[in-house]
């Protein structure tokens, strides 16, 4: 029940973040052609954890660093290279959305986690070539 409770929340964030809409439909939509996305010379990194880190706790806060560009708040389908959003994966599952350069993640004591960063545009779209940190691993004791 409470993995449940924690894909619902997620889901919930998710939604929110993205503007509030879901889509419905009853085939699965093909994969967008991202061909035509610009580039960014944007470097987005994660300071913390580092790579094979012991955290301890029931949460991780997660730094990252970014170069070249700007967190911004607001959606936009007019893509600036400069400006946009950090998705933080955990897990390859996307938990947030941050529009910050930090997030307390919730984890469980016992379990090692993978995470990675991505800078994608204002429109949460990817650029091309896609902006990812490479994965990082850190295990959670209590």
């Amino acid at each position: 029940m409470h993995r449940l409770a924690r894909i619902a929340l997620v889901a919930a964030l998710f939604i929110s973040a993205c503007g509030g809409t879901v889509a419905s439909t009853s085939t699965p939509s093909a994969t967008p052609d991202l061909s035509h996305r610009p580039s960014t010379s944007a470097t987005v990194t994660i300071l913390s954890p580092t790579n094979g880190e012991v955290v301890h706790g029931t949460s991780v806060t997660v730094k990252i660093g970014l170069e070249g560009a700007v967190v911004t708040k607001t959606y936009s389908a007019v893509v600036d290279p400069t400006h946009g959003h950090v998705h933080l994966y955990l897990d390859k599952q996307l938990i947030y959305m941050a529009y910050t350069l930090q997030q307390d993640v919730p984890v469980h004591p016992g379990f090692q986690y993978s995470l990675y960063a991505e800078f994608v545009a204002a429109d949460h779209f990817p650029f091309t070539p896609r902006d990812e940190t490479p994965t990082i691993q850190f295990s959670v004791q209590p």
